[in-house]
């Protein structure tokens, strides 16, 4: 599952923003379709906008949140607070200028990470899981970029081809895992969202 506002549109990457109405319901939307899963485990990206929505789930199924900066999002440094519809001033066409780049598998911005930093860690979580003998469910909360990744991985898709899969927030992602090996069997769904206002895409 991923968790991203992006209603302004803004580059948030590290910023540790709250969540907003719209999150606080998804949050809530998410934990009652969970309601009757077995859910073992339930990991997160210790940014609050992803914790805060799992922290519903948590209190229903009484489990603890594990945190794992291999789900946190991606890193964008210099670029972060960049709000993509107001390139009003010398500081934000830069911006503009930097965030082109980020696409680019090996640019790291100022202070950020590159595409391929965050492979790296999306891939040494995958290996992590790959190592837990459980039978139930294991709830990952993270975050648009993470997730992109996740899909390139799995898909293999290059980092730096163009996205043509859709990351909305608070949607379900289901990866079932075959041994070592993991396989998409839902992606990007939202029926447990019955409000259109609450769909928004990364």
């Amino acid at each position: 599952m991923g968790k991203q506002i992006g209603i302004k549109k803004k580059i948030q990457g590290h910023i540790n923003t709250d969540l907003d109405g719209d999150g606080h319901n998804e949050a809530l939307a998410i934990s009652e379709a969970l309601e009757k899963d077995c859910v073992e485990l339930i990991f997160s990206s210790p940014l609050k906008r992803a914790y805060s929505t799992i922290e519903p789930l948590a209190r229903r199924k009484q489990k603890a949140i594990i945190c794992s900066k291999n789900l946190i999002e991606r890193g964008l440094g210099v670029v972060e607070g960049f709000e993509m519809g107001n390139v009003t001033s010398a500081k934000a066409y830069e911006q503009k200028l930097i965030l082109c780049k980020t696409a680019e598998k090996n640019y790291r911005p100022d202070g950020g990470e590159s595409l391929y930093d965050v492979y790296i860690r999306v891939k040494k979580f995958l290996d992590f899981l790959s190592t837990i003998d459980i039978k139930g469910v294991v709830v990952c909360m993270t975050h648009g970029g993470v997730l992109d990744i996740l899909y390139r991985i799995i898909m293999n898709e290059p980092l730096s081809s163009e996205r043509k899969w859709v990351i909305p927030n608070g949607a379900f992602f289901l990866i079932e895992r075959c041994r070592n090996d993991f396989k998409i069997m839902k992606w990007a769904e939202t029926s447990h969202l019955n409000s259109s206002g609450m769909l928004d895409e990364y």
